[in-house]
C-alpha cells in the first residue's frame, strides 16, 4: 500500500499531464453530451409543485429528500445579532465520489457530464458518484446509480480521500456530503458509460478554470494534495511560476506541531463568537412573504424560495419539480495570498455561518453575498482588494454552486497575489496559512468551509 507521500506525488504527476489519449479533447466530450440529450427547466410556482406541500414547512410527500423550514439567528459575528430566514433541512448524508485508476502509469479521473437544473450551463463535469440516500435508496423510482459499489461497504477498491465535509452553511442547516476518491487496481476492466471520461489532473485544470467542473465534484478535488510535508516533490517543467509556488504552498507549513497550533488557535476563535440558530415554522419568519408564488424577502434581499418543473433525459428519472433556492445574484469569494518566510500563504478567516453544526468554519479573505449588504457599511474586511490590479490577479472564474438545489447561483471566484512584504490590516479572526495547512485541516473534518475549498479546487 502506498504512503501519502507517494500518494500525493501521483496526484502531483496527474496534474503535469494535461494531453491523455483516453479523452483527448475534454472541451469536445462535454459538448457533444450536451447535445446528446434533452433539457428543460421552467420556474413555476410553489403551490403547483407535485408531490410537495406547504404550511409550517416545505415538505415532499414521501418524507425525504429534503424540506424548506424557517430558521431564527442570533450571533455576535456580523454586522446583524439577530435575523430569520428559510433554510434547506437535508439530514441525509450524500455520497459524492470519483473513481480514480492508473492509465499508461497516470492517475485518471472518472468523471461524470451531469446536467442539474439549477445550473446557468446546465451540463458540466461532475463526480463518478454524486447521491444523497434519498437518491441512491431509489425513493424517486429512477434508475440505479453507476458505480456506486466502488463507494458502499465492503468497496471494490482502494480509498485514497474518504471526509465528512459541511456544505453551504448559508443556505443548508447543518448539511454534511462524505467526499471519497477511491482507487482501482490498473488491471481491472471499469465499463466506461457513455456520459463518462477519463481526465487527469493536467486536463481538469483549463475545465476548472472555465467553470466546467460542477461544486460537488470540486469539494472533491479539493481534497487532493499535492505533497506530504518534508517529501521530495516531482523534479518536472511545472510550467507557470505561479502554479509552482501552489506546489510548493502544500509541502510547507503542515507539520503536526503547526496542525495543533492552528487548530488551537480555531477553538479559541469559538470561544469569542457565539451562535444559536433555531428552526422555527415558516410563517414565523419576520420580513419574509409566502403566498403560494414563492418565498422571499419583502425587500427583494437574500434569496428566493422557487419552484422548477424539469425535463432531462441523462437524469435518473425523466421529469420531476422541486423547490429551489435562488440568490440576489453577484456573489464573490476570494483569497488574497502573498509569499511570506519564502511560502506562499492564503488569508482565511474564522467565520460564523447559521447552518455549520459547529459554530464557525475557514472562510475565504472575502466573502460577498450583495443580497446581505444593506449598503456600504456592511462591505465584508479587506473587500478594498477586490480592485487590485490585473496584474495580482491569479485566478478570476465563475463557477456555480449546488445546481440540485441552488438556481442560477453563479459565485466570482478571486485569486489575488499581494507583493512580498505589502501590509496587510486583518482583524483577529484572521490568520495566514499554506495550502498543505488548508489541506491538513479539510481533512480533519468540519474545519474548512465549502467556499474555500472551492477556491483550493481551483488552484490544483
Amino acid at each position: 500500500m502506498s504512503t501519502s507521500a507517494s500518494r500525493d506525488d501521483d496526484f502531483l504527476a496527474s496534474a503535469l499531464v494535461r494531453i491523455s489519449p483516453e479523452t483527448p479533447d475534454p472541451d469536445i466530450f462535454l459538448k457533444e453530451r450536451y447535445e446528446s440529450s434533452f433539457y428543460r427547466v421552467e420556474e413555476v410556482p410553489l403551490e403547483s409543485l407535485t408531490d410537495w406541500r406547504g404550511g409550517d414547512r416545505l415538505i415532499h410527500s414521501s418524507g425525504r429528500f429534503f424540506t424548506i423550514e424557517g430558521l431564527s439567528v442570533r450571533t455576535n459575528f456580523g454586522p446583524s445579532e439577530h435575523w430569520c430566514q428559510p433554510i434547506i433541512v437535508q439530514p441525509d448524508i450524500g455520497i459524492l465520489g470519483i473513481l480514480v485508476k492508473r492509465i499508461n502509469g497516470v492517475l485518471h479521473f472518472l468523471m461524470q457530464v451531469k446536467m442539474e437544473p439549477g445550473n446557468t450551463s446546465l451540463v458540466q463535469y461532475a463526480a463518478t458518484v454524486q447521491a444523497t440516500q434519498s437518491n441512491y435508496q431509489r425513493v424517486h423510482g429512477g434508475r440505479s446509480t453507476p458505480y456506486l459499489e466502488y463507494f458502499l461497504k465492503p468497496g471494490r477498491g482502494r480509498i485514497l480521500v474518504d471526509r465528512l465535509l459541511s456544505e453551504h452553511a448559508s443556505w443548508y442547516l447543518h448539511k454534511r456530503n462524505r467526499n471519497m476518491i477511491v482507487e482501482v487496481p490498473p488491471d481491472e476492466e471499469v465499463p466506461t458509460g457513455d456520459d463518462f471520461a477519463w481526465l487527469t489532473l493536467g486536463q481538469l485544470r483549463p475545465q476548472l478554470a472555465h467553470g466546467n467542473v460542477n461544486m460537488n465534484a470540486r469539494t472533491v478535488l479539493a481534497c487532493v494534495s499535492y505533497a506530504a510535508a518534508g517529501a521530495p516533490r516531482i523534479n518536472a517543467d511545472l510550467g507557470e511560476e505561479f502554479h509552482a509556488q501552489v506546489i510548493a504552498s502544500h509541502s510547507a507549513g503542515c507539520s503536526d506541531t503547526d496542525l495543533s497550533t492552528e487548530m488551537t488557535w480555531l477553538i479559541d476563535q469559538k470561544e469569542i463568537f457565539t451562535l444559536d440558530a433555531r428552526r422555527i415554522d415558516l410563517p414565523e419568519m419576520d420580513e419574509w412573504i409566502s403566498d403560494g408564488q414563492s418565498i422571499r424577502h419583502r425587500d427583494g434581499r437574500y434569496f428566493r424560495i422557487i419552484g422548477l418543473s424539469v425535463e432531462a433525459t441523462s437524469r435518473e428519472v425523466g421529469t420531476w419539480s422541486q423547490p429551489m433556492l435562488e440568490p440576489v445574484p453577484g456573489n464573490l469569494v476570494a483569497f488574497l495570498c502573498q509569499r511570506r518566510e519564502g511560502v506562499l500563504r492564503f488569508l482565511v478567516q474564522a467565520m460564523v455561518q447559521p447552518g455549520l453544526t459547529d459554530r464557525l468554519e475557514l472562510a475565504a479573505t472575502i466573502q460577498l453575498a450583495p443580497g446581505y449588504q444593506r449598503g456600504p457599511q456592511d462591505l465584508p474586511p479587506l473587500a478594498e482588494y477586490l480592485t487590485s490590479p490585473v496584474s495580482q490577479i491569479r485566478l478570476d472564474s465563475v463557477q456555480s454552486e449546488d445546481g440540485g438545489r441552488f438556481h442560477r447561483a453563479d459565485t466570482k471566484h478571486l485569486v489575488i497575489e499581494l507583493p512580498e512584504g505589502h501590509p496587510v490590516d486583518a482583524p483577529e479572526n484572521y490568520r495566514w496559512m499554506t495550502l498543505g495547512m488548508l489541506n491538513r485541516l479539510t481533512h480533519s473534518g468540519y474545519y474548512v468551509n465549502v467556499e474555500a475549498r472551492s477556491l483550493m479546487a481551483c488552484l490544483l
